[in-house]
């Protein structure tokens, strides 16, 4: 059911993917958000999405949606919830893992693991076309494929019963490798077990891929973990030659070619061949069953046998270099994709106009913004900001008179923290800085050095008039004190004496830099974003420049984070 046929390329992830029906980036699901549409099947749509929990605690994750034209379909459904059962039974590190199974209005989603690589198609195809790998590399990574595709075999149920599970779909696309060189099987959605609600194969009906099907399977005989051990012995011929043993212009000659059992072998194709892992090939390839490893384990072991025999050890990090090497450029591309999707506003956060309005959540987990109401969607300006509201905002029922109550608690505990932190600098201030309540000089005093950083500029001399950014990107937004206001807004006004203003600095493709305004913040803050390569990540930088008068020197301050990567999405 559930087979990526094909992951989409970095290029080819548009919002145009996103749009199918009610799905969209910012869609919540139960606690998880959707962040972008990563890949598509025959029947389901994998998205890169976000867990939410307690306290600020966020999770990347990959959720698994049926197609909008096949969720009316009850065959199509219980398929998706026979590949949620089975799947999340299975406890193993060669499985790709299920969270859960979730439900959110009439959309059934799966919540699973978030594998940072790729799949063994992509990495063979890396190049456009199919390139074989590297024969002990390839050994490796089916040898980890088959523990997994054993612990399947070995599903029992909670009365200790086998279940009789076979994959039914073991192909290089439903093998993930991830960068450190994990190995992960995937996708049981036509997988075959005793319990199953979906209607069991009829005639004329095959499931699952046909270059890779067992005789047994392609002409709709019985099925069993054997016949999973045909078609590993595919993917590891093809992994290691760059062709397909069975072909043809269409599914009925692979059928025929299959059925016939002929193929040419390894070393007929690559001179240099190993003896011994054609070997292995042959037998896990028998046309019968009976001629075939006798399970997944007893594949693994061969393998291992020869690997341990045929040179030194081939380690993850030896195959996660691999995947580096073959498919770095494309994951890197991914990573910025995901990672843009994440801190960008979600779409019912911005109006068409981009005006801006109130925010559920932000595109950063450690940032929580304030939800507030807008008054008909006005436009708010900086000189708005913190200025009362006009009492027509005050008549939205219930929920209106909820969130402004929420926002007058607000104010109240800010102004009290914000008194405490005035007395508590003012306490610390060194003896020889004068009497306290003593007047200042009228002569214009330069500010003090400080940094620019989650706890804003360091405290100074007053300074008085707006505050003005500068140097930021057109696509930035600035968020004061949860509210996002428009991107043309630039300037804000200075808080009133003894008070602070939070100003969370958001733009696509870079870390948020926050900064507290109060009365000692520069006239002028100059802010140089900068996002780096995976292999550098340099920080981003904020520079406060004050300008209150022109005698006033320029001061350098700077505030550095590491920009966090997302995870990579192998599907």
């Amino acid at each position: 059911m559930m087979t990526m046929v094909e992951t989409l390329a970095p290029d080819d992830i548009v919002e145009d993917a996103l749009s199918a029906d009610a799905l969209h980036r910012g869609t919540r699901l139960g606690r998880y958000e959707l962040l972008l549409a990563i890949a598509k099947g025959g029947m389901a749509r994998v998205w890169a999405a976000r867990q939410h929990g307690q306290r600020g605690f966020s999770k990347t994750v990959a959720i698994k949606t049926i197609l909008p034209h096949l969720a009316e379909e009850p065959e199509s459904e219980r398929m998706f919830l026979d590949e949620a059962r089975i799947a999340a039974m299975i406890h193993h590190p060669n499985v790709a893992e299920i969270y859960e199974l979730g439900e959110e209005g009439k959309v059934l989603y799966i919540a699973m693991e978030w594998v940072n690589g790729e799949s063994l198609i992509q990495l063979l195809r890396s190049s456009g076309k199919m390139a074989p790998m590297d024969a002990r590399l390839a050994a490796r990574i089916v040898a980890d494929a088959c523990a997994g595709l054993h612990a399947a075999h070995n599903l029992t149920d909670d009365d200790g019963q086998p279940m009789g599970v076979v994959h039914r779909d073991v192909s290089p696309h439903n093998i993930l490798v991830s960068s450190d060189g994990h190995v992960k099987v995937a996708d049981f959605g036509v997988a075959k077990a005793l319990g199953q609600m979906h209607s069991a194969t009829v005639a004329g009906q095959v499931k699952g891929k046909m270059a890779y099907m067992a005789p047994e399977q392609i002409s709709g005989g019985v099925v069993d973990r054997r016949s999973d051990v045909f078609a590993m012995g595919i993917v590891l011929y093809e992994a290691t030659t760059g062709s397909r043993p069975y072909t043809g212009t269409n599914d009925v000659e692979v059928m025929h070619a299959a059925l016939k059992g002929t193929y040419t072998a390894p070393s007929r194709i690559i001179r240099s061949y190993p003896p011994e892992l054609e070997q292995i090939i042959a037998k896990a390839m028998a046309q019968d069953p009976s001629q075939r490893y006798a399970s997944a384990e007893k594949m693994r072991l061969a393998l291992e046998e020869w690997l341990a025999k045929s040179g030194s050890i081939v380690s993850q990090s030896n195959v996660g270099a691999f995947v580096q090497q073959r498919v770095g450029v494309t994951l890197d591309k991914r990573r910025d994709k995901i990672r843009a999707a994440a801190n960008a506003p979600r779409p019912e956060d911005v109006s068409a106009s981009g005006h801006g309005v109130p925010m559920a959540h932000t595109g950063t987990p450690s940032v929580q913004s304030a939800v507030r109401e807008v008054d008909q969607g006005r436009i708010i300006t900086g000189s708005q900001v913190g200025a009362p509201q006009p009492a027509a905002s005050m008549q939205g029922g219930p929920s209106g008179m909820k969130y402004v109550l929420a926002g007058l608690i607000g104010v109240i505990v800010a102004g009290l923290i914000g008194v405490i932190a005035i007395l508590a600098a003012r306490r610390a201030q060194p003896e020889d800085d004068g009497p306290r309540g003593a007047t200042t000089s009228s002569a214009p005093k330069a500010p003090t050095s400080g940094v620019a950083s989650a706890h804003g500029i360091a405290s100074g001399p007053a300074i008085a008039g707006p505050v003005k950014f500068t140097g930021l990107p057109p696509d930035s937004v600035l968020i004061v004190d949860g509210m996002m206001l428009d991107h043309s807004v630039r300037t804000l006004d200075r808080p009133a004496s003894g008070t602070q203003r939070k100003v969370v600095i958001r733009t696509p493709g870079y870390e948020d830099e926050t900064v507290n305004l109060d009365g000692a913040t520069p006239a002028t803050l100059e802010l140089t974003l900068t996002f780096g390569s995976p292999t550098s990540l340099p920080s981003s930088a904020v520079t406060a420049v004050a300008t209150a008068t022109s005698t006033a020197p320029a001061v350098s301050a700077s505030a550095k984070k590491t920009n966090v990567a997302l995870p990579l999405n192998p599907y």
